[in-house]
């Protein structure tokens, strides 16, 4: 379509869809065949579903706990601060490993310091 091209039609289904191609394009308006139709939707919609985890799927606690982290803060300390037990602070930081698809503390630790700025 960025080449000019109003209509698209599948050789498979040549027969069937070029009358409607035909008749869309007429009216000023774009066709692509159905079957590439509902492949490239299914492909965006897989892309969308897909996408990488952010901040922003965390909860605000979470955060919190991530921008302490950030601040190479220890879960003793975090645990100090926000005035919870250190488990409750461990339980924290799996869960936010989990979300944001992280393996270890060292990549939630490396994590945490390179988006500082969004915490």
């Amino acid at each position: 379509m960025d080449i000019g091209a109003k209509g698209y039609v599948l050789k498979e289904n040549a027969v069937t869809d070029i009358v409607n191609c035909i008749t869309e394009v007429q009216n000023d308006k774009y066709y692509i065949s159905p079957l590439i139709a509902d492949y490239l939707e299914n492909r965006l919609n897989r892309k969308k579903n897909t996408s990488s985890p952010s901040i922003n799927d965390l909860t605000k606690t979470e955060r919190k706990i991530l921008k302490l982290i950030s601040q190479d803060k220890t879960s003793r300390l975090i645990a100090e601060e926000l005035f919870v037990s250190v488990k409750t602070v461990e339980n924290h930081r799996n869960n936010i490993s989990k979300k944001l698809n992280l393996q270890g503390s060292h990549s939630l630790v490396k994590y945490a310091i390179q988006n500082k700025n969004l915490l």
